[in-house]
């Protein structure tokens, strides 16, 4: 099965670059996804997130003190900005949510789940602090409709071994090489 980023998080991975490019980082990391989100906003994520009482502003700017560097990363250096494993990693932890809840792409919700589940980063850390809790999370995604459950008569989801493979080809392709010795942030 090959695992697709929908548009829109296509969009929200263009923006995280934006976002660690600003705050000076040459690693896409999981606050720069965030960030990205935020950036975005016309997204069923942050429709969650207000769902579930989170405030959006202060989100980005705890964010912000986080990862902010001195310097931002000049233009001439876009192409040295990629994504960390620990990001990729999330993204295929977003694949598997794409599969569980039974879609074709991966979405900006599933992202979100990814991270209320592995729990990494300073956005990941605001949300568990605020009692966010993946099982709430779920169910008030079902409950809005911005995930669909998975059939019972579907096949059984895939191992996330075997997801890596197409995903990692994907991230290689859309931001460069995660594997790249030049990315001292991985």
């Amino acid at each position: 099965m090959l695992v697709k980023f929908s548009q829109e998080m296509l969009t929200v991975i263009g923006y995280a670059r934006d976002e660690a490019m600003r705050t000076g980082s040459y690693g896409i990391g999981a606050d720069h996804i965030v960030l990205g989100l935020l950036r975005h906003r016309d997204n069923d994520a942050c429709r969650a997130l207000e769902a579930c009482g989170i405030d959006l502003p202060e989100l980005k700017l705890t964010v912000d003190r986080c990862v902010f560097a001195d310097r931002a990363v000049p233009w001439a250096d876009r192409a040295r900005v990629r994504p960390t494993r620990a990001a990729g990693a999330l993204l295929t932890v977003a694949g598997y949510e794409m599969l569980r809840s039974a879609q074709t792409e991966i979405l900006s919700t599933h992202f979100l789940l990814a991270l209320v589940r592995s729990g990494q980063g300073a956005a990941a850390d605001y949300l568990r602090a605020r009692g966010l809790r993946y099982d709430d999370l779920y169910a008030l995604m079902r409950g809005h409709g911005f995930i669909l459950p998975r059939q019972e008569h579907e096949a059984p989801l895939p191992r996330l071994q075997d997801m890596l493979g197409p995903l990692g080809e994907q991230l290689t392709h859309l931001l460069g090489s995660v594997q790249d010795k030049t990315n001292i942030y991985s």
